[in-house]
């Protein structure tokens, strides 16, 4: 089985610690580790090769962070222009063999429950080999309003929700057979483009005219600016998972966040004695104290912080910016990186 683990995406919502030069994926967050290593690390026990679709920014990133965890063998799809899941999928679908079974993941997912994991992909592999396009349902723990849902019944998919309201959400999670779609997918590289070429022929022509003039470099294969520029953009859930009738769910409970916001990335971090969250990301053992000041959030990188009276609050410095929030509202961060744009 080949790990196609997808690195676009941008983390806006992790600003400052996310940048547009090290985004979310490659910034060191859990056991001194960024979510790129941990995703490969994971992935080894269940397939044997590694395809990571980058830009090509990203790709030294990548290749240097592989080496720290002395990963070898990996081989790279090189993107000029992002344009979202399903082009990325497909021209790396391109390059492989038909019957290759591909294991999809994208790059900053946080999954703390391994051993489970393996058990739904392994589950997940057999449905793939039986030729259906398999989708990961994550077993919801609370009426999460900012993602997908799956309805299902069993491993066969009765709809794709879009992202709810409260209530709705509430009523999704009571009724049980509801998951959160988590972006993760099991099929055969050739059942994907059969089926892209009955939903979005357009599109999977677009990828093929690019991928005929591929740049081979090395171990890295790389579109032109050019023919990427001329594919359309959609992701593989509009393109294919909603339209197709080969499609299956394997429903987890894994442990799995995708640390979409410091709220959520608050909820995997260590609590100390005040139910304060600390993380010191420098090399240097810099003083945060904190006097009366509960359930914060405190990320320091070389700077000595202390918090008094506060509660509820998230504090983000790094060594040129400093973000300060409540918890409940770290969404509207990328409102801040969109203003600081223009």
């Amino acid at each position: 089985m080949i790990n196609l683990v997808l690195c676009g995406g941008s983390g806006t919502r992790l600003w400052p610690l996310s940048r547009k030069l090290l985004p979310k994926q490659f910034v060191t967050l859990f056991d001194n580790k960024s979510l790129f290593q941990k995703t490969v690390e994971r992935n080894q026990a269940v397939a044997s090769r590694l395809l990571v679709v980058s830009n090509t920014e990203q790709y030294f990133l990548a290749k240097d962070q592989l080496l720290e965890i002395k990963h070898h063998n990996e081989h790279y799809l090189l993107e000029s222009v992002a344009k979202n899941t399903a082009p990325a999928i497909a021209l790396a679908c391109l390059g492989l063999d038909a019957d290759d079974v591909v294991l999809v993941t994208p790059a900053d997912h946080l999954i703390k429950n391994e051993l489970s994991y393996q058990a739904a992909v392994e589950e997940a592999k057999a449905l793939a080999l039986q030729g259906y396009l398999v989708t990961f349902g994550i077993v919801p723990t609370f009426a999460e309003t900012g993602f997908g849902y799956i309805e299902a019944q069993g491993n066969n998919v009765l709809s794709f929700k879009e992202k709810p309201d409260v209530s709705t959400a509430q009523a999704y999670v009571k009724a049980g057979n509801y998951y959160w779609n988590s972006g993760m997918f099991c099929f055969k590289a050739g059942v994907f483009l059969e089926e892209l070429a009955q939903y979005r022929p357009d599109l999977l022509q677009a990828c093929k005219v690019a991928y005929a003039k591929h740049i081979s470099e090395g171990n890295a294969v790389r579109i032109p600016f050019e023919l990427m520029n001329a594919i359309p953009e959609d992701s593989i859930d509009y393109a294919v998972m909603e339209k197709s009738k080969k499609i299956k769910v394997v429903a987890a409970d894994m442990g799995w966040s995708d640390v979409g916001s410091f709220d959520a990335l608050s909820d995997e971090l260590p609590l100390n004695e005040q139910g304060n969250t600390i993380l010191k990301r420098g090399e240097a053992d810099v003083p945060v104290l904190t006097i009366n000041a509960h359930n914060n959030m405190i990320v320091t990188r070389n700077h000595a912080i202390a918090a008094v009276d506060v509660d509820d609050l998230i504090v983000i410095d790094t060594t040129d910016s400093v973000l300060i929030t409540k918890k409940g509202s770290s969404q509207k961060v990328k409102e801040v990186v969109a203003q600081l744009k223009r």
